[in-house]
């Protein structure tokens, strides 16, 4: 049996090359995307993250998996550097990239550091895309990033941003991922700005991210013998509700999916303050408190972990596979133990947990 994972997700830059609306460094305040150098944690700091990481994957009999976010990674210069010694001491490691800036020789480099998996973003066809950047280069350099990465043997998932102004591009999405060689694509929620919560204009109620997943489930007939759509997201859990290892979890009270926050990893931003979750912004302290205080011992992780307060909570008993996303609970209520407000379980029919029976005994 596979070990569990215990990740970082770590901002190694705010710089970038692009300005996405949606990004979650506009909305604290850092529109220019940029970062004072003394503000950002050193070659050797980030060395020392990683001893941790490996350390305490070691002390609690799990995988260690790093993934290097922005900004735009690639825009950090000692990446290399890091990637370097990652490979050093066996840490998984994902790149979380626009991919604008991969060209075929940086595809190769990252590769023989051993990079063997990217995610690049992609939110639409390509006026889409470019209207979100705010950079008309965009999409045309991320198709030829993701292009370059295949020719290097490098897997890359595409992740796209659901809001609604680009819920009705996925199909077109899907489809020019498959035509540049990428393996995978996921869905994600987007979350609303905390001023504005559910009032939000790219908010998606619901509703509107039931229908997402369940027009999901007809692209994969579509598309799924090129692409694997994947179905990871927290809520997605609520599609497999009547799995028995979903019914065993509810009963006994355990953790077995969902949302990860407070469980299997933590969020470093550049300057080293940690998040429970990249878009949950509640600062729980910094790296150097080291990884063992930081999940065991702050009160935020405790809590998140707690199913009794999460169930008084959010009034479900769902949520010790499926927990909601916390960091939705709380830009919209400015509780992360509140409901989620995308929750759709009252909406799932059978028929939608019986197709994916029936698909599962394809396989």
């Amino acid at each position: 049996m596979a070990k569990k994972q215990l990740f970082i997700q770590w901002d190694s830059t705010n710089d970038c090359n692009l300005k996405c609306r949606h990004c979650y460094h506009n909305k604290e305040g850092n529109q220019e995307h940029s970062q004072e150098k003394k503000n950002l944690m050193s070659l050797i700091e980030v060395k020392s993250m990683i001893d941790d990481l490996v350390q305490t994957s070691d002390r609690w009999d799990m995988s260690p998996r790093l993934h290097i976010s922005g900004g735009e990674p690639l825009m950090r210069r000692d990446l290399l550097d890091i990637l370097g010694y990652t490979q050093q001491n066996r840490v998984t490691t994902k790149l979380l990239t626009n991919g604008t800036l991969i060209t075929k020789e940086k595809a190769k480099e990252i590769k023989s550091m051993g990079v063997n998996r990217v995610q690049i973003s992609i939110d639409g066809d390509k006026e889409r895309h470019n209207f979100v950047r705010q950079r008309e280069y965009s999409f045309d350099k991320a198709m030829e990033g993701i292009s370059n990465c295949r020719d290097a043997g490098i897997g890359v998932t595409i992740s796209f941003t659901a809001m609604q102004s680009n819920k009705n591009y996925i199909e077109q999405a899907i489809k020019d991922s498959i035509g540049v060689g990428a393996e995978m694509f996921g869905i994600q929620s987007y979350v609303p700005d905390s001023k504005l919560g559910v009032k939000d204009p790219e908010f998606i109620d619901s509703k509107g991210l039931y229908e997402i997943y369940r027009h999901q489930r007809e692209l994969d007939k579509k598309y799924g013998d090129r692409i694997n759509l994947l179905e990871t997201e927290v809520l997605w859990n609520l599609m497999h509700r009547d799995d028995p290892l979903m019914q065993a979890s509810r009963k006994e009270g355990k953790y077995l999916g969902g949302c990860g926050a407070g469980f299997s990893g933590v969020s470093v931003l550049s300057n080293g303050r940690v998040y429970p979750c990249r878009r949950l912004p509640i600062d729980i302290g910094h790296i150097s408190e080291g990884l063992v205080n930081l999940i065991t011992e702050k009160e935020v992780m405790q809590n998140l972990r707690d199913f009794r307060k999460m169930t008084e909570n959010t009034g479900c008993e769902y949520v010790t596979h499926c927990k909601g996303c916390r960091a939705i609970a709380y830009a919209t209520t400015g509780d992360y133990m509140a409901k989620d407000p995308m929750c759709f379980r009252n909406l799932v029919k059978p028929t939608d947990l019986k197709d994916m029976y029936i698909e599962n005994a394809k396989s």
